[in-house]
């Protein structure tokens, strides 16, 4: 069961990665136009750490993270499966 307090937050993770990444396709483009120097680094660099921040912030929002409450229900466990008891 979700809440409204995680709903929210998946959604502004998923806004905030997708915001990330567009600004890292900025970046790109800009690191394109410069020849060479410390900024074409510098965009480059930001490039590469924007769009893994924004793939960690996309991931995290829309695959669910597991419950802290120990709901073992929603999980399977292979110790629980009736597989070890000889069969």
């Amino acid at each position: 069961m979700t809440t409204r307090r995680d709903t929210a937050m998946s959604t502004f993770r998923t806004s905030a990665g997708l915001a990330a990444i567009m600004v890292g396709f900025v970046t790109l483009l800009l690191s394109r136009q410069i020849d060479g120097g410390f900024w074409h680094g510098f965009f480059q660099g930001a490039t590469v750490a924007l769009m893994v921040l924004g793939a960690f912030f996309v991931g995290s929002g829309i695959w669910p993270r597991r419950r802290a409450d120990g709901d073992e229900q929603e999980h399977w466990l292979p110790s629980r499966d009736g597989s070890g008891d000889g069969r």
